[in-house]
């Protein structure tokens, strides 16, 4: 049963990536700023409707602040600036450019592995053989995958000054230090549901202080179609089944093997963009052998 809830998880993550990209490709679906406001208020909103509905059932997360110490809070607020805001704009950015099949590997493979240099510079954690060998993969998948040519891959909203894969690798990076972030508020005392509601509220401030420095104004909101407004929706909705899922298949089953099963998220993703992003992603074999590898490498990595 934990392993269906991980493989729930993977496929809440996925339709963030597909419906954003599904999303961009009707007339009049916004900008990056706009799509990441809508998306971040989803995601929180929709969390708060779910701790409203706990409460009715004497269930109260609100208590659950109170066992936060200031280092614990600084290191989720942290954890929102680097994951929640960089991190999820990077990946909104990416996906527009690349594609989101291309978006998910790239961010999916360099994630682990900054965590992997990460822990080797600050915690002096050597991998071993197998270690090592999960780490070629990935960035030997990372490198086809970065060299994929993007003949058939539309280009969809504003593009910036940087590539598109360096955009998802950088995600992959901020999302790693989030991550660890994470991590340690909750080895100091956070709970799940604080490390949730904290770094996404972060996020949607950040977020709506810069829309606002746009001279933007929320009744700007209007002019997007319908149609995207209710794919980025669905994409705030699928990460709270994405972050739920993970909570509980963590419950059920060890925690190596749940993150094994969501490490196929790149593949999901894949095979989800040639069902239906066909007309703006292309998906050749160079792209699913560098998947492949990616997820091979991940999944390596967590099982180990």
């Amino acid at each position: 049963m934990g392993g269906l809830f991980a493989l729930l998880a993977s496929l809440g993550y996925s339709s963030f990536n597909i419906l954003n990209r599904k999303g961009m490709m009707n007339n009049n679906s916004g900008n990056v700023w706009d799509i990441r406001l809508i998306g971040s208020f989803s995601t929180l909103s929709i969390f708060c409707l779910g701790v409203a509905i706990l409460a009715f059932f004497d269930i109260n997360v609100i208590l659950d602040f109170k066992h936060l110490n200031v280092q614990a809070v600084l290191l989720l607020l942290l954890s929102g600036i680097s994951g929640a805001f960089v991190g999820a704009l990077f990946i909104t950015m990416a996906i527009s450019q690349i594609g989101a099949s291309q978006t998910s590997v790239l961010y999916g493979g360099s994630s682990p592995l900054f965590a992997v240099l990460l822990s080797i510079i600050l915690l002096n954690e050597i991998p071993d053989l197998i270690g090592m060998v999960s780490v070629l993969a990935i960035i030997v998948g990372i490198v086809i995958v970065g060299y994929h040519g993007q003949e058939g891959t539309v280009v969809l909203l504003e593009k910036t000054k940087l590539a598109g894969g360096i955009i998802a690798l950088s995600a992959g990076l901020c999302f790693a230090l989030a991550h660890m972030a994470r991590g340690i508020a909750l080895n100091l005392g956070a709970t799940p549901n604080t490390a949730f509601i904290i770094p996404n509220t972060m996020s949607l401030i950040i977020i709506t202080v810069f829309f606002y420095k746009q001279s933007r104004r929320l009744k700007d909101l209007k002019r997007i179609s319908r149609t995207s407004l209710y794919c980025y929706i669905g994409g705030g909705l699928g990460i709270i089944i994405g972050a739920y899922s993970t909570l509980i298949a963590f419950t059920m089953i060890p925690v190596w093997q749940a993150v094994a099963i969501l490490s196929i998220q790149p593949l999901l993703v894949l095979f989800l963009s040639w069902l239906f992003l066909k007309q703006v992603d292309k998906i050749s074999y160079r792209l699913i052998v560098g998947a492949c590898l990616v997820t091979l490498g991940v999944v390596s990595l967590n099982v180990y």
